[in-house]
């Protein structure tokens, strides 16, 4: 394949060049590369060309909530979110569910120029062999996804969740062939997933960490999302959360820290001092009106801090603008910020992803994995190496996307997913939708 005449930002610069991809890499980035018999051309005419984006942090779970309506007092704060809402859809999804809630999201994802979602799963009726009906979703959509199943204690299915892990993560590390495992590296990866620490014992805990030495992976867990959290954790273990995860070994460069807000100066040192990665969901947290982790502190001391939605949305560039306004309100002061959120995004998710897929995402460089996206943005303004994150934060952040390649095939163009049919899908999601209703 062939992308001509696009103009690229990497973000580091901006470059008028065309786009070389064989066998689902990027082999050549220059200008005038030549077209050769066999090989597809697209026209990108003078649009923006930039690498497919990543989302740290999802809940693809969480669709069938969007427009239910529950019965009762409306809740007032987080702990009550959790038991009202979530833990209750949580505990009624069943087979058949998560497929048909995950391709629409995917979809979505897809039509915002994502290509990579770290995807942090929850049912709690329904474990055993949960993952590999979103794997399958990955699948039919055709973008990347790193998947776990957010292992708890506060229906005593603690070890249940930890062999869904376990399993999940055996059966990606015994591919049939030398092409699956070439497949299953590029395409999906896994993780252990633990919902929080206030509701996951010491034995859970220890096994997580068994599990993810064992697998050479990290674990992927909530953080202090809630001041509940801490007051739990200290309440039933004697520690703070970030000390309860260092002291079990649960922390390093493969873990990742969802949310990160209620930290003291201890435990951010703890994330630096062991290289975990952090991510930050303002619009989530927005939402539950939990509070502002404190990215820019984070950042300044070399923590890696990435950008994910929580499920609220697969927007990520709105997620992005979310956090530099964000951190403007709370800080008080219009000059902080700016940098930092696009560094999370453009910079730091990248990076995340390397670590947790073991090959260059996200970034147009030759040899890194085909992930590329055009979005139609005919800049208003001059477009240079200068000020590529004002074009990013003002104007990119509303444009469409009109192609999108992931792993060298094209899966969107001209407004249409290719992989699936959107409307039968959705015609389905909506059947199963409203019986998961009638059971809460």
């Amino acid at each position: 394949m062939l992308i001509k005449n696009g103009t690229l930002i990497t973000p580091e610069k901006v470059v008028k060049a065309d786009i070389l991809i064989e066998n689902g890499r990027i082999k050549k980035i220059k200008k005038g590369i030549k077209k050769k018999k066999g090989i597809r051309v697209i026209d990108a005419s003078g649009r923006i060309v930039m690498p497919g984006l990543i989302c740290a942090h999802h809940h693809l779970y969480s669709t069938f909530a969007r427009g239910m309506s529950l019965k009762g007092k409306p809740a007032r704060n987080f702990p009550e979110i959790l038991e009202k809402l979530w833990w209750r859809l949580d505990k009624t999804l069943k087979p058949g569910d998560l497929y048909y809630s995950s391709v629409p999201v995917l979809i979505d994802a897809v039509k915002h120029g994502i290509t990579t979602i770290i995807d942090h799963h929850e049912s709690q009726g329904y474990q055993i062999g949960s993952l590999d009906e979103i794997a399958q979703s990955f699948k039919d959509v055709g973008i990347r996804g790193c998947l776990c199943l957010g292992a708890s204690d506060r229906y005593g299915k603690g070890e249940e969740g930890l062999k869904e892990n376990e399993r999940f993560l055996s059966q990606l590390s015994t591919c049939l062939s030398v092409r699956q495992a070439l497949n299953s590296q590029l395409l999906l990866k896994g993780m252990v997933g633990l919902h929080a620490s206030f509701t996951v014992n010491d034995e859970t805990l220890r096994g997580a960490v068994e599990i993810s030495k064992k697998f050479k992976t990290g674990i992927h867990i909530h953080c202090a999302e809630d001041k509940s959290d801490q007051r739990i954790t200290e309440r039933k273990y004697g520690r703070r959360v970030i000390e309860r995860l260092y002291k079990a070994g649960a922390l390093g460069k493969k873990t990742i820290a969802v949310h990160c807000i209620h930290l003291d100066d201890k435990e951010i040192n703890l994330l630096k001092k062991t290289d975990t990665i952090v991510v930050h969901n303002p619009e989530s947290n927005m939402n539950n009106a939990v509070g502002w982790a404190n990215v820019l502190k984070m950042i300044k001391k070399g923590i890696l801090v990435g950008l994910g939605t929580d499920g609220m949305s697969s927007n990520m560039f709105r997620e992005m603008r979310v956090a530099y306004l964000i951190s403007h309100h709370e800080n008080k002061d219009p000059r902080v910020g700016f940098f930092e959120a696009v560094k999370m995004l453009m910079f730091n998710n990248p990076v995340i992803a390397e670590r947790i897929f073991g090959v260059k995402i996200g970034v147009l460089k030759e040899g890194a994995v085909a992930d590329v996206v055009i979005f139609d943005y005919l800049p208003p303004t001059p477009l240079n190496s200068g000020n590529i994150f004002g074009h990013i934060l003002f104007g990119l952040v509303d444009a469409n996307v009109l192609t999108v390649v992931c792993n060298g095939k094209v899966i969107f163009n001209k407004g249409r997913i290719l992989t699936v049919d959107e409307e039968k899908i959705a015609e389905i999601a909506r059947k199963k939708a409203f019986k998961l209703w009638k059971r809460i």
